[in-house]
């Protein structure tokens, strides 16, 4: 670990004025300001000895930077209560200077990020003190550490949004782009605080702006979600009045891009917000008071011609599907803000662009034939919808469901059922939920349904994961529906089943300890032959059934047997630290059983 070193102590001065204020205006008390100073000099004897970590030096700055707040929100408190307009009191002097001498430490010592540099800079922005001089540290982190580019966009932002200092902005950025050549963000940054200036001056700056955008996207050819960032930057409303630079942004998008369908799906939504772009002159403009039904058509229509285009058959299917998307998406805002009257012609619109795309075949996604199902009111072309698409998508799980949902919801048993065997037979055991839900259903069914249900999960189906999750259910719902010995009988067919099931023989072992009425011989020594069993098959790996069956003799049983079940366990058991857990277990469960020991009291003579 990183250790920091060299570092100005406070002067005695310093240290009897900070005593004064705390302790005066209780900020702490004496005990209090003592063990701070007593901290604080343990912890500049380790910045000197080089044995301060980064993590404990944010600590300091963090619980420091806390005090002088305090500080500064008392000396408010006291002008104002007492009218003294020019408050006496080095007090936030010593603070900023100590917390700026660590700052520093830190960016010299250890490697440092964004967000520290962003906190050093409001620290300094906002003290009138450290006012002066923090340029002097960013210029020299600029000239010095280069590693996280982020950086260089931090102190290009605070020149220009907070300063007004357009030529140290551009500085820091060109100095970032020299060591982070290909990082996006730097140029985008960059290209916005631009725009931004060129707004400032009146759109005066055109040509400066325009070879920042024309170096971007020559040195990111080809890459069209930098140019969608570039189109998303002007087309901003505080950008409005750069006309200019919005037809030429969009313009090239439009002519570098036209064989890329995530272009039109870019100008489809710029549509959607208002604007126009004439495909023949070239010109975008701003439609003002236009109605929702014009921004839709005009979003979708764009669709439409990228339609006409000669795409590839690769980008023309990734165009469909985001037709799709953009269609059910204007659908879902119109419909949650009950917009009825767009409401109507977004429908009109879905019904005939979803009825072709899937006539055509170019229907894919399974969200859109889930979405396309829902609001088709002809129950059997519902089905025929999720068939086709379980037949593009037979893994998709969501297009199972519905379908299943669909059929249990109309009571149709023998269909969800033949659903069930199919879905296992395709998507093995992640069919799982869709059985759990059919379970949920049989619960508040019939019984025939029911034992028809547990016998094919629990046993017919040949899938671990199914039929081993069922056959637990099976067993309880006997046990609760009917009895015990209904419950034993299922539990003995079941048991011979492959693989051997750990938890159905628990299950069954709790139910029997829960029916225990009175202690019965013969239920004691059935008892004690299903732990026998259970123990053969699992004993050695579970500490806790050796743990039960040792605790149902002492209970129940017969106490003689403790001893010979434990060194059975010990020699059964594979790894040490289990049977290290079983000795243990037992030495717990022989003082809990302990018997009483029995006092003789002899008559006093």
């Amino acid at each position: 670990m990183e250790t920091a070193s060299g570092f100005g102590a406070m002067s005695q001065e310093q240290l009897d004025e900070e005593k004064y204020f705390i302790t005066t205006y209780e900020i702490m008390t004496t005990e209090e300001f003592t063990v701070f100073t007593d901290n604080r000099e343990s912890f500049n004897e380790n910045i000197l000895s080089g044995k301060v970590t980064k993590e404990k030096l944010l600590r300091q700055i963090t619980f420091e930077s806390s005090i002088l707040n305090t500080c500064e929100q008392k000396i408010e408190q006291i002008m104002i209560e007492s009218d003294i307009k020019n408050f006496k009191s080095e007090i936030k002097t010593i603070y900023s200077n100590r917390i700026h001498d660590m700052c520093i430490l830190m960016f010299k010592t250890f490697e440092f990020d964004e967000d520290l540099v962003s906190k050093y800079i409001e620290l300094c922005w906002k003290n009138e003190i450290l006012n002066k001089n923090y340029q002097i540290v960013l210029d020299g982190i600029m000239n010095s550490y280069h590693s996280d580019p982020n950086i260089y966009v931090t102190i290009a932002q605070h020149a220009f949004e907070d300063c007004n200092d357009i030529e140290s902005s551009r500085r820091y950025f060109s100095i970032g782009m020299e060591f982070h050549e290909d990082f996006q963000r730097l140029y985008l940054e960059d290209f916005y605080i631009e725009a931004k200036y060129f707004i400032q001056t009146g759109c005066s700056s055109l040509q400066t702006v325009l070879k920042k955008y024309n170096r971007i996207i020559q040195h990111f050819k080809y890459c069209i979600d930098i140019h969608i960032e570039l189109v998303n930057i002007v087309l901003d409303d505080k950008f409005k009045m750069a006309t200019q630079l919005q037809c030429i942004v969009v313009r090239d998008m439009v002519n570098r891009y036209r064989q890329n369908e995530l272009m039109w799906q870019k100008l489809a939504q710029i549509h959607y917000k208002g604007f126009v772009y004439n495909y023949g002159t070239e010109i975008l403009h701003k439609l003002e008071d236009i109605k929702d039904y014009i921004l839709i058509r005009n979003c979708l229509n764009t669709y439409d011609k990228a339609l006409t285009e000669d795409l590839s058959p690769e980008n023309q299917q990734n165009l469909w599907d985001l037709f799709l998307d953009n269609i059910i998406e204007i659908y879902r805002f119109m419909d949650q803000n009950n917009d009825n009257v767009n409401i109507d012609y977004v429908n009109k619109i879905i019904d005939r662009t979803f009825a072709k795309a899937c006539s055509i075949d170019t229907m894919k996604q399974p969200r859109h034939f889930i979405f396309w199902a829902e609001r088709d009111n002809n129950k059997a072309a519902k089905v025929v919808l999720f068939r086709k698409g379980l037949k593009i998508s037979p893994d998709n799980l969501e297009l199972w469901d519905n379908l299943l949902k669909y059929y249990l919801g109309r009571d149709m048993f023998r269909n969800g059922m033949a659903l069930l065997t199919e879905s296992v037979e395709i998507i093995k055991g992640e069919s799982l939920p869709l059985w759990e839900s059919m379970e949920i259903y049989i619960l508040s069914s019939d019984r025939e349904k029911a034992e028809e249900f547990y016998k094919e999960s629990s046993s017919v189906v040949v899938n671990d994961v199914i039929n081993l999750r069922f056959r637990l259910g099976y067993l309880e719902w006997r046990v609760l529906s009917f009895d015990i010995t209904s419950g034993r009988k299922i539990f003995n067919t079941l048991k011979t089943l492959e693989p051997k099931s750990h938890q159905l023989y628990k299950k069954m072992l709790e139910y029997e300890t829960l029916s225990i009425v009175s202690i019965s011989n013969r239920h004691i020594n059935h008892m004690r032959k299903l732990y026998n069993e259970a123990c053969n098959l699992f004993g050695h790996m579970d500490v806790e059934l050796w743990c039960d069956c040792i605790n149902f003799e002492y209970t129940h049983g017969n106490r003689s047997l403790v001893d010979m079940i434990f060194e059975a366990g010990v020699s059964f058991l594979k790894h040490p630290s289990l049977k290290e857990q079983l000795i243990k277990k037992k030495q717990e469960l022989d003082i809990q059983h302990r018997e009483p020991e029995v006092i003789d009291i002899e008559d006093d003579e």
